[in-house]
Parts: structure tokens; sequence; C-alpha cells
């Protein structure tokens, strides 16, 4: 038994922060052939090889057919677009930009975010600039699409998307929405409330905006604050672009906070990696001081929304 494979195949089930997420929640996965089949890249194999490996044990929705490519949207990985480049020399990245505004509105319903508006617009900020990094230094590897234009032209923009992925457009894609009784046959209610609900709907661009609706004058305030000039380069015009000395008093703990977090977010991977996975999923009592204080102050127009 190849000791190194092993271990990759073991390492799957470390714990997370989401637990649900983990791969033994896979619908109709089968664990005794992923394993077999983990063992059996004895030889020359890389770590691109190996997930690929463990993403076609996936059990689709779709009928599979021949497969071209593999997809992986997870938004804990969009700050390390470098490293990601770098593992999967063959990989090609899809930057989806949405309104920082509009995405704050989706980042505050759910349960597994701060609900703090400098936090997650400072983020949005953040990972906006490496991902661009990235693609300066690999051009031809990243294709930048903004989410208001997805939705209103689903059609044209996916045709782009497929020509940048060199795959064929298949239109039975939009009917994503119709395999609700698959997608409630693999998941508990409350998943599909809490993660999934999404899915159930087809494209809608009504949700273009809604930032206006839901966000209160403060916390627009707050939000085209830390977005700052950056906003624009984006293609997002700001609502406010004069602010006092207490709006930025107001921000500073929030985005040195935030800060901390990415320096200790690099700082970890120099550990063995059973360490470094207990770091990131395992949060830290500042985190949860800080946490608490969020709370604390939930009702500041410029600080927090449920």
């Amino acid at each position: 038994m190849p000791p190194k494979l092993e271990a990759f195949y073991q390492a799957l089930f470390q714990p997370l922060r989401i637990s649900y997420w983990s791969i033994t929640n896979w619908p109709g996965i089968d664990l005794g052939l992923l394993h077999q089949d983990i063992l059996e890249c004895e030889g020359t194999h890389t770590l691109e090889t190996l997930l690929k490996v463990v993403y076609c044990h996936y059990n689709s929705f779709f009928t599979k057919k021949e497969i071209i490519i593999i997809g992986d949207k997870n938004p804990a990985i969009s700050n390390h677009p470098e490293l990601l480049a770098q593992l999967f020399p063959t990989a090609r990245f899809i930057h989806l930009v949405r309104d920082y505004r509009d995405n704050l509105v989706s980042l505050l319903s759910v349960d597994f975010e701060m609900p703090n508006v400098t936090l997650l617009t400072y983020r949005w900020k953040y990972s906006y600039k490496v991902i661009e990094k990235a693609a300066a230094a690999h051009p031809g590897r990243f294709f930048k699409i903004r989410y208001e234009d997805l939705v209103q032209d689903p059609e044209v923009q996916f045709g782009r998307l497929c020509s940048f992925l060199g795959i064929p457009e298949d239109a039975s894609i939009f009917s994503f929405h119709t395999r609700k009784a698959e997608l409630e046959n693999a998941f508990p209610p409350e998943i599909i409330q809490r993660y999934f609900s999404s899915l159930m709907q087809p494209i809608d661009e009504r949700k273009v905006g809604v930032y206006k609706q839901k966000l209160s004058p403060g916390q627009i305030r707050i939000a085209d604050l830390v977005a700052g000039k950056l906003a624009g380069e984006a293609g997002y015009q700001r609502v406010y672009t004069r602010f006092s000395v207490l709006d930025y008093v107001w921000v500073a703990p929030a985005i040195l906070y935030t800060e901390g977090l990415y320096v200790i977010g690099k700082m970890v991977k120099v550990l063995p990696y059973k360490w470094m996975l207990w770091m990131v999923n395992k949060p830290s009592v500042v985190v949860g001081i800080y946490t608490w204080m969020v709370k604390k102050v939930s009702a500041h127009p410029m600080g927090v929304s449920r």
C-alpha cells in the first residue's frame, strides 16, 4: 500500500469548519471504489491528477458522458489564485465579479459568515486584487465575467465562457433548476434551504442592484468607503465618495482584523498539514471574541445587518 497515496486518501476526511461539506456527505459516493482508484495511482502522479480522480467520483445530477473538464466553485480558495495556478498548471480560472454591495446582501443572510459590512466588503476587495494580480501573471488562463452581464444575457456570456474553456455549448445547462427532485433526494431539507435554495430557481436578473432595497444608507456608505476606487475599476459606481474621519475610524478595527487573518493564513502554510488544517477550520479565541463584539453592535446602522 503506497503510504503517500494512503495519506492523501485519509486527508480527504479531515474535519471541516462546515461539517456537512465533508466528502462523506457527497451524494452517492462509493468511498471504497474511490480508495481503490487512488491507490492505483502509484507511480507518476501529481496533486492535479489525484484530485481529478476524486472529483470524477462526484455523483452529478446530469448524465455523465465523456468528462472533458472538471470545475470547482469554492469561494474559500479564491484568495489563493497564484498558488492554484502553480499547483494546477493546466487549470483555467473563471473570475465571476459581482457588485460588492449585492454580494454583501448575499453574505449577510448566511449563517457561516460574520455579519460585518466592513469585513465582508474588504474581503471582496482583497479577493478582487489578488485574482487580478494572478491573471496578469498568467495571461490566457483567467476569464473575468461580471455577474450582472451573465444574468442579463446568459446565452451570450455562456458562449464566451465555453469558448474560453474549449468545450462545446450545451443549452441544457440552463435547466439546472428543473432537477428539484434529485436535489431533494440527495440532501436533507435544512441543508437545501441553507446552501442550495438558489439552485431551485432559474437565472433571475432581479437580484441585480438588490442592495438598494436590502441595505441601509449607512451600510452602503461604509461599503463604498471600504471598496474605494477599486469599485470603479471593477465597473461599479459608488453612491458615496466623501467620508468623514469618524467613518474611517469606524472601519479601521475590522480592516486591521481582516488583514491579520490574511497574515496568519500565509504563516500557517509552513506548518505541518494537520496543524494548518486545525488552525484554518477551528475559529481562534480572537475570532470568537470579535464575533461576539460584532453581534453586540448589530444595532449600529453602519455596522452589521441580519
